[in-house]
């Protein structure tokens, strides 16, 4: 083998490692402030016996991990490409999270670079017990803020709660199983049994209380997420923006996402396209009905699950209960769910005065 072939065969395995992927990131620690007024934020990369580095190293190897870096990746891409602006490397940084207009710089090996101030950066608590809780979180913030900027704070909050159920759901990566610790949250058994809908007898709350508890919110998008909506598949259109290039021939885009995947592009597409054509969902039934706008043949079934989750709360003053027979209860959900869909009632009907007023 000559020389120039040797080469050659080096240069090309130093361009693959260079090679942007979709769960690349750089993991970095906050270092100790010199206690000086207006003091850089000094970060550097973590040293090789960093316990706390070396887990989340772990965690995002596989498993939700991965999926949430690829998740972000992808909206980082539809961000840039639907708004102009250049995508951003993935940072993670360990330690308290400074103020926003405080300067951040990067100690290198050889050299010291400055962060720019508009370039994201996610933020994970040090000797966290809760890892996985805060990695999930602040990705999951992350990826809806770069997606749909200025999201309320309620749509927020549910995107978060629902990512967190989803993990405390998914294959843990190797050996490492975290699941417990999500479980362990407030919102999981509160998703999982369409809790936060009910008052207690079971008589649906009111339809402001529930367009705007995270809680809610979360268990809608969980079941959306669960539904065959997961595996159904828009136009190629939709799923380019998310894509760093284009499928192969003959290949559909959501199939190189997978269904996890497909139904977060779909979302953050028509959550996102509300919001930039000045229309940003304010509460779950604006977020209801710009999904089912963006996707016309997945209306019947997001109006489905919308209301079966709610018990009709919005669309009638006084809602099904849900402590009746249940062939009764499918029957009235089904009826009003007609009525929907023929337009003969709106998702907004059983809105009262005093909920008017509030919106």
């Amino acid at each position: 083998m000559t020389l120039r072939i040797v080469a050659l065969i080096a240069l090309t395995q130093t361009l693959a490692a260079c090679t942007t992927r979709d769960d690349d990131y750089m993991l970095l620690r906050r270092a100790a402030d010199n206690g000086a007024p207006g003091a850089a934020v000094r970060l550097g990369f973590a040293p090789t016996n960093d316990a706390d580095a070396w887990y989340l190293h772990h965690l995002l190897a596989d498993g939700f991990g991965a999926e949430l870096l690829r998740t972000y990746a992808m909206s980082k891409r539809f961000a840039a490409r639907t708004d102009g602006h250049d995508e951003a490397p993935t940072y993670l940084v360990l330690g308290d999270r400074p103020g926003h207009d405080a300067r951040k710089e990067v100690d290198m090996r050889f050299w010291r670079a400055s962060i720019p101030q508009t370039t994201p950066l996610i933020w994970l608590p040090r000797h966290s017990s809760t890892a996985m809780t805060d990695l999930v979180s602040a990705l999951a913030q992350a990826t809806i803020d770069v997606a749909v900027p200025r999201t309320t704070d309620p749509l927020r909050a549910g995107y978060v709660e629902f990512m967190q159920v989803v993990a405390a759901e998914w294959r843990p990566p190797r050996a490492i199983d975290d699941r417990d610790e999500l479980r362990r949250l407030r919102g999981y058994a509160r998703v999982r049994g369409n809790d936060a809908v009910l008052y207690e007898p079971p008589v649906p709350r009111p339809a402001q209380h529930l367009a705007n508890d995270p809680d809610v919110i979360a268990t809608v998008l969980y079941r959306m997420a669960a539904s065959e909506l997961g595996q159904q598949m828009e136009a190629a259109e939709t799923y380019r923006p998310f894509l760093a290039s284009a499928a192969p021939h003959d290949v559909h885009p959501a199939l190189l996402l997978g269904a996890f995947r497909n139904f977060q592009a779909k979302l953050l597409a028509a959550w996102g396209g509300a919001a930039r054509a000045n229309r940003a969902p304010r509460d779950l039934v604006d977020l209801v009905e710009a999904y089912a706008t963006a996707y016309p043949a997945e209306r019947a079934e997001v109006t489905r699950i919308f209301m079966i989750t709610t018990y009709g709360a919005t669309v009638v003053a006084k809602a099904v209960r849900a402590d009746g027979e249940p062939e009764q209860v499918a029957s009235q959900l089904a009826v009003l769910t007609a009525d929907v869909l023929f337009g003969r009632r709106g998702l907004r009907d059983g809105y009262d005065i005093t909920d008017a007023r509030a919106r």
